[in-house]
C-alpha cells in the first residue's frame, strides 16, 4: 500500500520493485479502481522498471486508451443525440469529469455513463436512448434508471439521489448549471460547488470503499476550491458530507488546502467527523471493504448525520424509503397478481416485505 500511496501523491517508489512487488502493486491498484492512473505514473518512471515491467505497462496503456476511446465516443454520440433533440443534459462523472480532473479520460476507470436530465424531459430522453440502441435494464427508481447497449452501461438520472435520503434541490441545481462542451459537442455541467458536493455525496453513498473515490476528491478539491460559495442549504448534513469528503481526501493529499466547509461545522461535530474519517482511512489501509448493501449504506448515512434531531429525522426518512422505494423484486411480486401499474406495485410492497420478514431463513447444511 505504501508504494501505491507514494505514486498517488506524485512521488516515484523509493526503490525499484521486484517483479513480484510490481505485480502485487498493480493488483492492488486494480482492486482500488485506479489501475490506469497508477500504470501511467509507473510508465513515466520507466528508468526504474525492468523490460518485462515496461512491457506490462505498455499493454495496460494500450488497454486504457482503447477503453477510453469506446467510452468517450459513446458519450459524445449520446450527448450529440440529446442536443439534436433539444434535450439539456448534464454529464456526471465519466469521461467528461476525467478529462477535467485527470487531464486524460484514459487515466480514470469508466464502468458506465451517468447522464442527468430534467424530470420533465425524462420521457423524451428515454426515447432518444432507445433510438441509439439502448435498452432499460430495470424499472426506474426514485432518481435514475439503468440502460445498456451490449456491454455498455448507462444510467439516466432525473436526480442525483433519492430525495428522501438527500434533498439535493435539483431544480436549483439546474438553474446554476453551466454550459460547456465535450469534444466539441454542447453539454451542461454542474456548477463547481454543486459538482464538488455531488462527488462527496457519491463517496458517502459508497462509504469511501475504494481509493478511486479519494483520488477523485483530492483532485476535485484542488480544482473546485469553491465550497464556501456554495448555495446555502437548510440541511446541515451537506456541510458534513463536504467535511468528510475533504478530511478523507486530505489523508491522500496531506497538503490539500483547508476547505471552508470545515469552518461551518460546530467543534463537537468536527471532532466526531474527524474520528469517522480516520477510522475509514485505517479500515481502507488494512482490510478489504465490507459488502455495501442498502442497509450498510444507510447506516453510514446516519453516521455522517449530526446527532440528535437530524439523525432521528433521517431514521424516519429511511423507514419511509424502505416502505415506498420500488425495486425489481417489487415489480416481479406484483406481476404474480397480474398487476403492473406503479401505484399497484407500491401498495403491494409492504406485503412483499412482510412476507420476506416472516419467511424462515434456510437452515445451514
Amino acid at each position: 500500500m505504501q508504494p501505491l500511496l507514494e505514486l498517488l501523491r506524485g512521488r516515484s517508489p523509493r526503490q525499484s520493485l521486484s517483479d513480484s512487488e510490481f505485480s502485487t502493486l498493480l493488483d492492488l491498484a486494480d482492486q482500488e479502481n485506479i489501475l490506469p492512473f497508477v500504470a501511467e505514473r509507473l510508465r513515466l518512471a520507466e528508468p526504474d522498471c525492468t523490460p518485462s515491467q515496461k512491457q506490462k505497462l505498455e499493454q495496460l496503456h494500450h488497454k486504457a486508451q482503447l477503453s477510453s476511446f469506446v467510452w468517450t465516443t459513446t458519450l459524445r454520440s449520446t450527448v450529440a443525440a440529446f442536443h439534436a433533440a433539444d434535450l439539456a443534459v448534464i454529464a456526471l462523472k465519466g469521461p467528461c469529469l476525467a478529462e477535467r480532473l485527470y487531464g486524460d479520460a484514459a487515466l480514470r476507470n469508466c464502468f458506465d455513463l451517468d447522464l442527468l436530465v430534467r424530470v420533465s424531459d425524462l420521457a423524451r430522453a428515454e426515447q432518444a436512448l432507445s433510438g441509439l440502441g439502448f435498452h432499460p435494464n430495470s424499472e426506474a427508481d426514485d432518481y435514475h434508471r439503468p440502460w445498456s447497449r451490449g456491454s455498455l452501461n448507462l444510467e439516466l438520472h432525473h436526480n442525483v439521489e433519492n430525495p428522501l435520503a438527500f434533498a439535493f434541490g435539483i431544480d436549483a441545481v439546474w438553474a446554476r448549471a453551466v454550459p460547456s462542451q465535450f469534444q466539441g459537442v454542447p453539454v451542461w455541467l454542474l456548477a463547481p460547488p454543486d459538482e464538488l458536493l455531488y462527488l462527496c455525496l457519491h463517496g458517502v453513498r459508497h462509504r469511501f470503499e475504494r481509493l478511486c473515490l479519494y483520488l477523485d476528491l483530492a483532485l476535485a478539491f484542488r480544482r473546485f476550491p469553491l465550497s464556501a460559495a456554495a448555495p446555502s442549504r437548510s440541511n446541515r448534513v451537506f456541510d458534513n458530507v463536504l467535511a468528510v469528503g475533504w478530511l478523507l481526501a486530505s489523508h491522500l493529499d496531506p497538503e490539500l488546502p483547508a476547505d471552508p466547509a470545515l469552518a461551518r461545522i460546530p467543534p463537537r461535530d468536527r471532532k466526531r467527523l474527524e474520528q469517522l474519517a480516520g477510522g475509514l482511512w485505517q479500515e481502507l489501509m488494512v482490510a478489504s471493504p465490507p459488502t455495501l448493501d442498502w442497509a450498510a449504506q444507510h447506516r453510514f448515512y446516519l453516521q455522517v448525520e449530526s446527532p440528535g434531531w437530524s439523525r432521528f429525522r433521517r431514521r424516519l426518512h429511511h423507514q419511509r424509503i424502505l416502505l415506498t422505494r420500488l425495486i425489481d423484486a417489487d415489480f416481479a411480486f406484483a406481476r404474480r397478481f397480474h398487476l403492473h401499474r406503479n401505484w399497484q406495485v407500491r401498495l403491494l410492497r409492504p406485503i412483499r416485505l412482510l412476507i420476506k420478514t416472516l419467511r424462515p431463513s434456510p437452515k445451514p447444511l
